[in-house]
């Protein structure tokens, strides 16, 4: 199947990008799996990076349940303002689901992507999150189990203040089969230094220093990034046990947590924040960023790894 679009939702390529690091060979390593995840560190907002109409959750000491507060996104020149209440909920960086604090969740308004900050308000209190702890992202794409080749004109989302790009996957709450990707980017020479994959949670799901093995890259030269070859495991078995009734089914007035009281890691959106550099040693700039992407998905009917790092693409 080939597939040429500009629509955000068949991007597919976040994992692949993230993997680009530089490994001329895949390397195996353990990687946790399910919803065994470190939870998300204390922070005034997580996470750190959102696309429009993706909640956050602010914290502050000041907050109190039912309090009515306001909330100010800037980014760049615009500024939109959003209302919310305080609510009082299960703080999900305690894994043990004891522990309740005043929250503030909100949904990130309609606004340029790049660094932005945050502010919110009363007329008795305030909190002020800077545009280098916060970023608009771009939309998630979403990916299928499907054998494909996708084509994806104009793909635009973010770099954080610390040159950091973003982009974010979606649609893997519907992936339960063991699938293989392999990608790149056009006219974005890219090469990866580090890479971070949060869900849109604020979990740890993989980062390169992890070496899980599920990621390798063949490094490229010219205006082409790097390949990057991503292998997701089965999650036949968290499918499973999330379906209701399951061991882990969700409950539905806290989605962050099973009903059986334990966190819950949500796989369906991932955010894939990747540090690099270019061939002339500068870094990518802050704001709003635009490349075309290649994306090939194969389901991996034998279970293993697809990597072929010596087989070329025609860029």
């Amino acid at each position: 199947m080939r597939v040429t679009t500009t629509s955000l939702q068949k991007m597919a390529l976040a994992p692949f990008l993230a993997g680009l690091f530089f490994l001329s060979q895949p390397t195996l390593a353990r990687a946790g799996c399910g919803c065994d995840k470190p939870p998300p560190a204390p922070a005034a907002v997580i996470p750190s990076a959102a696309f429009p109409s993706m909640s956050v959750t602010l914290f502050n000491k000041s907050f109190k349940v039912g309090q009515t507060w306001n909330v100010s996104f800037q980014s760049g020149s615009t500024t939109t303002t959003v209302t919310a209440s305080v609510v009082s909920k299960r703080n999900l960086t305690d894994p043990s689901g004891t522990t309740y604090t005043p929250q503030l969740v909100v949904s990130v308004p309609n606004i340029p992507m790049g660094p932005t900050s945050i502010q919110a308000y009363t007329k008795t209190a305030s909190l002020f999150v800077p545009k280098e702890s916060f970023t608009v992202i771009g939309m998630p794409v979403v990916v299928s189990e499907q054998n494909a080749t996708y084509m994806v004109s104009n793909y635009t989302t973010a770099v954080g203040s610390d040159g950091t790009l973003y982009i974010t996957l979606g649609g893997l709450n519907n992936v339960c089969q063991a699938m293989n990707f392999k990608s790149y980017l056009k006219n974005y020479p890219l090469r990866v230094d580090n890479v971070v994959i949060p869900n849109f949670q604020g979990f740890l799901i993989d980062s390169l220093t992890t070496a899980s093995g599920y990621l390798a890259l063949t490094p490229q030269q010219g205006a082409t990034s790097d390949i990057l070859y991503y292998y997701r495991h089965s999650f036949q078995q968290y499918c499973l046990d999330h379906q209701p009734g399951g061991s882990k089914a969700v409950d539905s007035a806290d989605p962050n947590w099973h009903l059986s009281g334990t966190p819950h890691t949500d796989y369906s959106v991932l955010i894939f924040a990747i540090g690099g550099h270019f061939d002339d040693g500068s870094v990518p700039q802050a704001g709003s960023v635009t490349f075309d992407l290649r994306l090939d998905t194969k389901v991996a009917t034998n279970g293993s790894a697809w990597w072929t790092p010596e087989t070329k693409e025609e860029k």
